[in-house]
């Protein structure tokens, strides 16, 4: 209604016939976001089970710690260390089906490129001999399903786990509060009587 409005007093005052839009500090409150959609369980199941290594060690990053895509990008080896991943001040302890994918990964990245200098913990043939990480695009080309898509159903499943803690989504994914807000809202609205 409000949208209507502010269209009606922008003709009006083009027109000359008032001389103040009555409605442009008028704040309207913003139509809530839409819940994360659930994501295909058996795309996730093929990624986590797939025969190429670097598929499995990112979905079952994402799958199980829901990491970002820019941190897969930008993750280094020093970043890996006694089964923790450090991500800046985040620091995650590694499940151990991520630790099996992971050192698969890297017993892979090891055998193909035994004298790359890059740091980063994916590789792949263009960037083995350089310093660079590893791009969206690639990422996105070695997981069958999008892997923001399973990030946000990994954390809906935690949402809905403990209730709509913010604070432990906050903690667990590094989350602001209005993030984490988003997710906790979806398990109250799930909860209420129709």
């Amino acid at each position: 209604m409000l949208q209507g409005l502010r269209s009606i007093f922008r003709i009006l005052k083009v027109r000359k016939l008032v001389f103040v839009n009555l409605t442009a500090r008028l704040s309207a409150p913003q139509p809530q976001s839409p819940a994360p959609a659930s994501v295909d369980l058996e795309a996730v199941r093929a990624d986590l089970n797939s025969g190429q290594p670097a598929t499995a060690a990112l979905a079952a990053l994402l799958a199980f710690h829901a990491v970002r895509i820019i941190q897969l990008c930008h993750l280094q080896l020093i970043g890996l260390h006694d089964g923790r991943l450090h991500l800046g001040e985040q620091v995650i302890p590694l499940a151990p089906p991520v630790r099996t994918r992971l050192a698969a990964w890297l017993d892979y990245r090891q055998t193909t490129w035994p004298h790359t200098i890059n740091p980063h913990v994916f590789t792949h043939i263009r960037n083995a001999i350089t310093v660079r990480p590893v791009s969206h695009w690639w990422i996105r080309h070695q997981l069958g399903i999008a892997g923001q898509s399973i990030r946000l159903d990994r954390i809906l499943d935690e949402a809905h786990a403990t209730s709509g803690d913010i604070r432990r989504l906050m903690d667990m994914f590094g989350l602001s509060v209005e993030g984490a807000s988003r997710y906790a809202a979806t398990v109250t609205s799930s909860t209420t009587p129709r």
